[in-house]
């Protein structure tokens, strides 16, 4: 694992966007999950910002979501809401190389194996870039989810829900219901990338990086990733 510590928000942001567009250059058709929620905007903002300067071909990528939440949220997905408006809506990627969740399935089982099988044609994900809950949990695999599960339903925590409500942009109704990609799923990409912003994130943080690796702190299971990237700022890893 290496983690790299940033003066605050704005370097983050920075480094982050460097590495997803590096990531880009170097294999055009990366297969990646891409990230949602507050630590991300900062990183897209800035990488609409470089592309009328030094244009990356964002064209070819394959799309991935991390976690997204289930109806009375959007139909066409909270988090993708974001991932469209602040990425997608100038990257030039076609829809059909974009697999956002169905959430409106009938069946969420049969949607979200169907979204397995659709990461193995793939070629499986090259790299999955995401934040860190408050709780240290990754995507929407909330403490005590064991290592090895895929992408499914889940039920998040009270706490999690809460926090979600605390952004600035509210994408619409949240509730209680989610899918996600499973730890299984996470730790099977090529590589991880883990965003990680303020000082409300110093506790989790900490518990991943250095405590005990433990289904009750999810992230901690990133340090047996073959290749794991944290880019924390000042006031998370202080």
């Amino acid at each position: 694992m290496q983690v790299v510590i940033a003066r605050d928000a704005d370097e983050l942001a920075e480094i982050a966007a460097d590495v997803f567009r590096d990531r880009v250059r170097a294999r055009p058709d990366l297969a990646m999950a891409v990230p949602a929620g507050r630590t991300p905007r900062r990183m897209y903002a800035r990488m609409a910002a470089l592309q009328a300067r030094d244009p990356v071909e964002y064209a070819h990528m394959r799309i991935f979501a991390v976690d997204e939440l289930c109806p009375p949220a959007p139909a066409e997905g909270y988090f993708w809401r974001q991932i469209r408006a602040e990425f997608l809506a100038w990257a030039g990627v076609d829809a059909a190389r974009c697999r956002p969740f169905a959430v409106a399935a009938a069946d969420l089982e049969a949607m979200c194996a169907a979204y397995e099988s659709a990461i193995a044609e793939a070629g499986g994900l090259d790299v999955v870039m995401l934040g860190l809950g408050p709780n240290a949990h990754l995507a929407s695999n909330e403490p005590g989810c064991a290592f090895d599960l895929r992408t499914r339903p889940v039920r998040l925590l009270d706490e999690t829900v809460r926090y979600i409500l605390t952004d600035d942009v509210i994408q619409g109704p949240v509730c209680e219901r989610a899918v996600t990609l499973g730890l299984g799923t996470i730790m099977a990409a090529r590589e991880v990338v883990v965003l990680v912003s303020g000082e409300a994130k110093a506790e989790p943080l900490a518990r991943a990086l250095d405590g005990p690796v433990t289904p009750d702190v999810p992230a901690s299971v990133l340090r047996t990733h073959r290749r794991c990237l944290v880019i924390a700022d000042r006031a998370a890893r202080p």
